[in-house]
């Protein structure tokens, strides 16, 4: 079997991070004096992104996207403490290890990223780590993945990216590379998995 390569996602797929994610949300709201529905906001940044609610938000409260980023930003940081690893993420890491994966991580989270790899002991499992802070086009923009692709020499064909929401799926249908997604439907493009310790008998 020939080695895959994985390329991550951060939140919700290596770790927990959507409870926190949700505080800082709901702090921003209350912030802004916007009226904040738990469900609502949850269901929608699993459906889209953060930065698709904050774009709404802009347009109907009036309130720049600028100005909520920057504040969902401040309240997000404050919250990294809380942020945990996904169950057996760090069995899945270790193994790549062994048997000489290459792992990178995609995400839209921040320049703090890199803190919170550290402090849950995974930081050394990466190549490299691409965050929102690099300046790269928001997923499902491909911009990011070509880059890694370039960059690193990948091959397409044995690249997936592993993720939890549509966007992520999205992303490596338009990167062309393979697609491992905990909550999206398998169909010909995209692999449905229930748990991270799948990968390791998917490509064992």
């Amino acid at each position: 079997m020939t080695k895959p390569t994985f390329i991550w996602d951060f939140d919700g797929t290596l770790v927990d991070s959507y409870p926190a994610i949700l505080e800082s949300l709901e702090a921003t709201y209350q912030h802004f004096q916007i009226p904040f529905d738990r469900v609502a906001v949850e269901n929608y940044i699993l459906e889209k992104s953060t930065g698709d609610l904050l774009l709404d938000l802009e347009k109907s409260y009036g309130v720049s996207f600028e100005e909520l980023k920057k504040k969902q930003s401040v309240e997000k940081a404050a919250r990294d403490d809380s942020i945990v690893l996904m169950p057996r993420a760090k069995e899945v890491l270790e193994w790549t290890k062994q048997e000489g994966v290459q792992n990178f991580i995609y995400t839209h989270k921040g320049a703090t990223t890199e803190s919170v790899l550290q402090r849950l002991g995974i930081s050394d499992y990466f190549t490299e780590v691409i965050t929102s802070a690099d300046g790269f086009k928001r997923k499902p923009h491909p911009e990011a993945i070509d880059f890694l692709i370039s960059t690193y020499g990948l091959a397409p064909q044995s690249t997936v990216y592993i993720g939890d929401r549509y966007l992520d799926m999205a992303l490596a249908k338009k990167a062309g590379i393979q697609s491992l997604n905990l909550n999206q439907p398998s169909d010909s493009f995209n692999r449905k998995i229930e748990h991270l310790e799948e990968i390791i008998s998917l490509f064992s």
